[in-house]
């Protein structure tokens, strides 16, 4: 059997395949974009397949914070993550699930709104991965 990776998907109006025949042409980085594709694509759905009020939790997220042009200083970002992390704002998640796990599902999406919200990246991005690749061909050309 041939080295590769498929990614497919199918489910009502989401369709989506990503695919790599891997040989010893193929680089590592190359196999890291399409993973981390794989990825953002995987990060993007979840939450319309999870039974959550997503709006809701958008609502919290704004209360929290709003993302502003600008720099943002190390005294917001603490005054932030302290918002983030308090018992008040686990309260407001009862708005959208009593459930213990369903709470810790909710906090971890909310977790990673806010963290982009505030330029903090959680997820490696194809496109970073893409431009490295670039670079890295020209420099060697």
């Amino acid at each position: 059997m041939e080295d590769k990776i498929e990614f497919i998907a199918k489910h009502k109006k989401w369709f989506v395949v990503k695919k790599l025949k891997i040989d010893e042409n193929t680089e590592d980085i190359e196999i890291a974009r399409l993973l981390a594709s794989i990825d953002e694509t995987v990060l993007n759905k979840i939450p319309e397949y999870l039974p959550f009020d997503m709006n809701k939790l958008y609502e919290i997220a704004d209360e929290i914070y709003k993302k502003k042009k600008g720099r943002i200083t190390e005294e917001e970002i603490a005054e932030v993550l302290k918002k983030l992390k308090s018992p008040a704002t686990t309260r407001k998640l009862n708005q959208i699930t009593e459930s213990k796990e369903g709470k810790e599902i909710l906090k971890a999406i909310l977790n990673n709104i806010i963290l982009e919200r505030l330029g903090i990246q959680t997820r490696v991005s194809p496109k970073v991965i893409e431009k490295y690749i670039e670079k890295e061909r020209e420099n060697e050309g």
